[in-house]
Order: structure tokens, then sequence, then C-alpha cells
């Protein structure tokens, strides 16, 4: 099939930039199977060598200056959507593609016009995002903020996403807040990925050790911290005097350094780029979350790497393949937490059985060649029939 990719962010491979990952990892697997053509923005930091990989993976690449997509408070497309539009149009003209991904809700507006069938990634519903923002309180400029994102994210999704084809997102929660918007039929789940080969299986750990990792500038990460700090750690210090805890997150840390960081056992960092060294080194990950929105990716990692998970079952809701008591261990109160982390600390042969049945799972549901054969799917089920058959 020939296949026309729009994104925001110029995909490249190795990438720790999580906005931009999906779109790599699609595009890498989708040029040995397909012929490509890429329009993609690029901003100061984009070098010649990304461009490079870019280029030796589709047959054509067009790039346009990042720029502000949408209008502050309005919500409305911007200068910089008009000219991705533009020049996507331009190179569809001339490329003539079976099927054009759209990568991220806010190119909802190109499927208006675009001549194709479109499938649009919205990934998580930025809705879902915004509500669960104001609904975790914090300052009443932060509450106020995340109404203002919701009404516009809402206004969103009910004006252009039903341009498209299809819509993917990663769970059935997000589904389910986009059907809101979007016939249920023309809404597909496709759960995120994780490179299995970079997340490679590994038991090697401190044992009384815990980790969680998140957004520390997101305040139901902060929240989730906190518990796991203030109150499950204390208890499981109670038989396990040795149990420590490493709050790792990939955004600013500073208020939860202070604060977190001098209670006893409990250690905090903050912006780092890869949590791999986090996680595969502790025992134990926890997530004591209650919703399970936007942690998908942070739970694949210590599937894939090795280390048993203890995680709420709302924070499960996004990867339904997993099993509790199989794949990770459960928990709702803080009671049921420390009694969970404390058995796979003190029975390896358990600890070590749900690691290998996570990963098993992962290297089944959860690569990006799992995820990149569902787009496959996805397109050939959308593309005129004389394409698929030349795929096939």
């Amino acid at each position: 099939m020939r296949v026309l990719f729009v994104t925001t962010r110029l995909p490249h491979l190795p990438c720790h930039d999580a906005a931009r990952l999906a779109a790599s990892h699609l595009v890498d697997h989708l040029a040995g199977r397909h012929v490509l053509a890429v329009v993609a923005a690029t901003g100061g930091g984009d070098t010649p060598a990304q461009r490079g990989w870019l280029t030796s993976r589709a047959a054509r690449v067009e790039t346009v200056s990042g720029a502000p997509w949408r209008r502050a408070w309005s919500g409305r497309p911007a200068d910089g959507l008009d000219a991705l539009a533009a020049t996507a149009r331009r190179v569809a003209a001339d490329f003539a593609p079976d099927v054009i991904h759209l990568e991220g809700a806010v190119l909802a507006p190109l499927a208006r016009a675009a001549g194709a069938p479109t499938v649009l990634a919205c990934h998580e519903s930025a809705t879902l995002r915004a509500r669960d923002v104001r609904r975790a309180g914090g300052s009443a400029w932060r509450r106020l903020a995340a109404r203002v994102d919701e009404r516009v994210e809402t206004a969103w999704a009910r004006e252009w996403f039903g341009a498209a084809t299809a819509c993917v997102v990663d769970s059935e929660d997000d589904r389910q807040a986009l059907a809101e918007h979007v016939p249920f039929e023309r809404i597909d789940v496709v759960p995120a990925g994780i490179d299995d080969v970079k997340h490679a299986y590994r038991r090697s750990s401190e044992a009384w050790r815990l980790v969680f990792t998140g957004d520390l500038d997101a305040p139901r990460d902060v929240e989730a911290a906190r518990r796991l700090a203030g109150v499950i750690l204390p208890r499981l210090r109670r038989e396990v005097p040795r149990a420590e805890l490493l709050v790792a997150g990939t955004d600013g840390a500073a208020g939860v350094t202070r604060t977190l960081g001098a209670l006893p056992g409990v250690h905090v960092t903050g912006s780092l780029v890869d949590l791999r060294a986090s996680v595969w080194g502790a025992g134990v990950y926890v997530s004591p979350l209650e919703a399970g929105f936007g942690r998908k990716a942070r739970l694949l990692e210590p599937m894939a790497l090795g280390t048993p998970v203890v995680a709420s079952r709302p924070s499960l809701s996004g990867l339904p393949d997993v099993l509790p008591g199989h794949h990770v261990l459960t928990a709702e109160s803080d009671d049921e937490f420390a009694d969970a982390i404390r058995l796979l600390m003190h029975e390896p042969v358990v600890a070590n059985t749900i690691a290998r049945n996570a990963r098993d799972l992962v290297e089944r549901r959860f690569t990006w060649r799992t995820v990149a054969q569902r787009y496959e799917a996805l397109y050939a089920r959308l593309a005129p029939a004389p394409a698929v058959e030349a795929a096939a």
C-alpha cells in the first residue's frame, strides 16, 4: 500500500521523546512493507542525522517549520496547522496514497479534504486528560486551566473528529470518551507499544527497593507518590525495615523532592530522560493510582524489564490483557498494597513467575511490531481493494 504519514514531529530512532515515539516506531516497521511518504513538522532540535534516518525509510519526505497548531484559549486551528495541511494536500496530490495516517488528534482538520481514507491516531483522549487534572484539585489556577482545556478539547473532538474514516485510541476508556463524538464502530483500540529490545528482560535488582515512575508535575502522579511514600511504605517498613522507595520522574520534581525526599527511606529524582535503570534496579514496581488514564506506557516498562508490578485495578484499565495474579498483583487498600509488596519481597519464586509472565505478555501483545501489524490491518480494511491485493 501507499501510505501518507502526517505528523507534527519529525520521526526518528533512537528516540526518548514520548510524544514522537509511536510515530517513529510505526514508520520504522511500515517502511519495509509499504511505500511511505512523510509530511512532518521540524524544529530547531532536529538534526540532519535524524532527517537522514527518515529519508532512508520513506520514498518522500516533506517538512514544514513547527508552529502553534491551535490558537490559545479558543482552540481554533492556527497558522502552523494550515501550513502543514497545505503541504499534506500537495504531497497527496502527487503521491496518490491509498491511506492517510494522521498522527495526533490535533491533525483532525486535515481529514476533511484528504482525498483518501484517513486514520486519525488520537491515542489518548485529551478530554479525559483535562478532566483528570481538573478533578485532581490543586491550585485554583490549575483547576481553571483544566476546565478551559476540557471545554476546548471537547469542542475540538465534536467539530473535527467525525471527518476521519477511522479513529485509533489506546484503551477502551478512551474509546468510550471518543464515542460521544464519533460512531463507535469507527473507533479502533490499538494499545501502546514498547521496544522489547531496548527494554530487555533482566532480573538484577535490589529486592528491598520499591519504585514508582511518573510525571512529577502532574497532580495525580504526585498524589500517588505521596500515598506510596507517606502511607504504604511506613506500613511495609513495620515488618520490612530495610524497604526503601525511589520516586523517579521524567519531569520537574523540585516540590516533590523537598517534601517526599525528607521522609524515611524515600528518594526522589526528577527530569530523567531514561527511566530504565530506575525500574530494573528495584525489586517491585508499585502503581497505586485511582485511575488508569495515561499509565499504560508506565506499566509496560517494568513488565518488559522484569520488575514485578503491584497495581491498583483502576490503573490497569488501559491494559485489558493483563490478568491480576498472573501478570501482576493487584491491591486497593494501603494494607493490601503493603501485603502484596511484602509477598514479592519474601517469595522470589512468586516474584520471578509474575515477572516472567508479564514479559511473555509484552512479547505477544505489546511490541511495536505487533502495534504496526494492527495498524496495517486497519489500513487494509479502509484502502481500495487493488492496493490491498498489491500489498499482500
